[in-house]
């Protein structure tokens, strides 16, 4: 019995990773809504929002939680962009999968301005509406004023990425 080379072994399983993947990614790209769904969650003063409420904007639509260092990491510049291109029509909007008292004391520590929705079980499910099946954090979904999903950053996203894209679609 003629054993198969290490070498072939290793390349056989490389390419069967890489189909995988690529599988995978189509997999993603295809539970991607081409439209925003539906989205009605509290704020912080436990009044229903619907993203309705921001239609006609640029959206830049942020899952996130306070014990998720990515999403900490990135929420002064998402404030940043908001004061420096809300005027243009850009609107950020936070969904956080916590618990309203820890993301309450969260936004008043951090300055955070821009509107804050949250859930837990319901905030899950709302990204897993937006393409997040694997219910990633974070979780950034841009949405142009027509409503069209344009960009998905599936994880911690800096200035130099996110700012092109807002800039473009203004």
């Amino acid at each position: 019995m003629r054993l198969v080379p290490r070498s072939l072994l290793f390349v056989v399983v490389v390419l069967g990773a890489a189909l995988a993947g690529a599988l995978g990614y189509q997999a993603w790209e295809d539970s991607r809504p081409e439209t925003r769904p539906e989205l009605t969650l509290p704020d912080l003063q436990d009044r229903e929002r619907s993203l309705a409420e921001w239609d006609g904007k640029l959206i830049a639509l942020n899952f996130w939680a306070t014990w998720c260092p990515p999403c900490v990491e990135e929420m002064p510049l998402f404030q940043a962009l908001q004061d420096e291109y809300g005027d243009q029509g850009l609107q950020f909007i936070g969904v956080a999968v916590d618990r309203p008292d820890a993301v309450a004391e969260f936004i008043e520590e951090h300055d955070i301005r821009y509107p804050i929705l949250y859930g837990r079980q319901a905030a899950m499910s709302a990204g897993q509406d937006f393409g997040n099946q694997a219910g990633t954090l974070p979780w950034t979904v841009i949405i142009d004023q027509q409503g069209h999903i344009r960009h998905v950053f599936d994880r911690e996203v800096k200035r130099e990425q996110i700012e092109p894209v807002i800039r473009e679609l203004l």
